[in-house]
């Protein structure tokens, strides 16, 4: 997979393989990836992270808090960042998804996350 990412994408993700192979194809892919499991790593994150959040890359169903609100704690912190939920749920299920947030229905290949990702930052 060629290099055409740049940015910097901060990953929600509560299976630990799940977030693993996310974090390695968007590397591959050429971002800069932050992991987190949950809602404690995202609080520490946007208490510690100096850098800067592009992307934010979330599960909409996570065991100690829903997608929609990881994500209005790191948009404290990083209003300017795009979204993007992740879920194996219907679009039918998903109720809450901020109305310009981006969404992609697990399961999906490694180039159809990264094309979605590149569409999304260059809006």
């Amino acid at each position: 997979m060629p290099k055409q990412g740049s940015g910097t994408i901060l990953l929600v993700e509560d299976e630990p393989l799940l977030r693993e192979l996310g974090e390695t194809i968007l590397r591959q892919a050429g971002y800069t990836v932050i992991t987190v499991a949950d809602s404690k790593g995202l609080q520490a994150m946007v208490r510690e992270y100096p850098g800067n959040v592009d992307l934010l890359l979330s599960d909409v169903v996570m065991p100690d808090a829903s997608g929609p609100a990881l994500v209005r704690i790191a948009k404290e912190r990083w209003p300017e960042a795009r979204v993007l939920y992740m879920s194996g749920y219907s679009d039918s299920e998903l109720k809450d998804l901020e109305k310009d947030a981006d969404f992609l229905q697990k399961p999906f290949t490694p180039s159809e996350l990264t094309s979605k990702i590149a569409e999304i930052l260059r809006k």
